[in-house]
């Protein structure tokens, strides 16, 4: 029999993910925030990982990019340049895409739509935006000339982009779109065209089908009065 704590795991990462989001600006203007950041972010998807599979091979995958995604980062700090830096967000955007695919094959499998289900839904789309966020960086880190921003970012400062690009993912990700920062380069272009409509078919056809299940599976357990 599954624990109410394993029943609500997703309620768990869904928290812990967004207290990352808020924690981010925090911790990267610190010496060693992005590393902070990144462990800090590693520990909570491994935790998700094991909550979300009875599959320990997905557990050791998980632990071991996790892993893999630490070291690179540390390089990125002590050994700063386009090399390393290319290296740690690539991996970091690999790791985020495992926990996303993941979690999303949980979301679509077969079985009753909980309340958890959705939750795992939600964390997926959090993935999402941050893995763009990664994709982004190390494209305006290739091309200087991809994004157009109001307050570019000093040579070097990668955490400073990654909070710019981490801003523009999700904006573009939910179709806001204020125009502060805009893509110039047609692979920038073309990255934003792919989020904006991944971001749209997600929340219509996978977030509105599992909460129209969820709510025809209540009504369905509800007992009928004559």
């Amino acid at each position: 029999m599954r624990t109410p704590i394993f029943r609500s795991r997703h309620l768990i990462l869904l928290v812990a993910l967004l207290v990352l989001v808020i924690a981010g600006p925090m911790l990267v203007p610190f010496r060693h925030g992005i590393l902070i950041l990144n462990i800090l972010g590693a520990i909570v998807l491994v935790s998700g990982s094991y909550a979300i599979s009875d599959r320990k091979n997905l557990f050791v995958i998980g632990i071991a990019l996790s892993i893999i995604s630490i070291i690179a980062t540390s390089l990125m700090i002590v050994f700063p340049g386009l090399v390393t830096m290319v290296t740690a967000q690539s991996f970091g955007a690999a790791l985020l895409g495992f926990f996303a695919i993941t979690i999303l094959a949980y979301t679509v499998g077969n079985g009753r739509v909980t309340s958890d289900r959705i939750y795992a839904a939600i964390c997926a789309y959090l993935l999402i935006g941050y893995g763009w966020a990664f994709a982004y960086a190390i494209l305006d880190e290739l091309q200087p000339d991809a994004f157009s921003v109001p307050t570019p970012v000093a040579p070097g400062d990668f955490a400073g982009r990654l909070m710019q690009m981490r801003y523009f993912s999700f904006i573009t990700l939910a179709t806001v779109g204020y125009g502060d920062i805009v893509p110039r380069s047609s692979g920038a272009r073309t990255m934003v065209i792919l989020e904006a409509i991944l971001g749209q078919f997600y929340l219509v056809a996978l977030i509105g089908r599992l909460v129209g299940l969820h709510i025809v599976h209540g009504t369905a357990d509800t007992p009928r009065r004559d």
